[in-house]
């Protein structure tokens, strides 16, 4: 009977077949993927941040206007 892999609870957002039985390759190939989507989020959270920051300047300038 093969053994169970223990799976860490960080584990928990991988499809357990994929966790048990991939390959090196097959990992490294989902995790590269994987940080190419989250560089890309993270720079448009930034730029999102950056755009929420200019338009709350814009609106206290125009409040403050007389």
């Amino acid at each position: 009977m093969p053994q169970q892999v223990q799976r860490a609870p960080l584990l928990d957002h991988l499809r357990p077949d994929f966790a048990e039985h991939a390959s090196l390759e097959a990992i490294r190939a989902q995790y590269e993927r994987a940080q190419a989507q989250a560089d890309l989020w993270a720079d448009r959270a930034r730029d999102l941040f950056l755009l929420l920051c200019q338009r709350e300047t814009q609106t206290s300038t125009e409040e403050t206007r007389p």
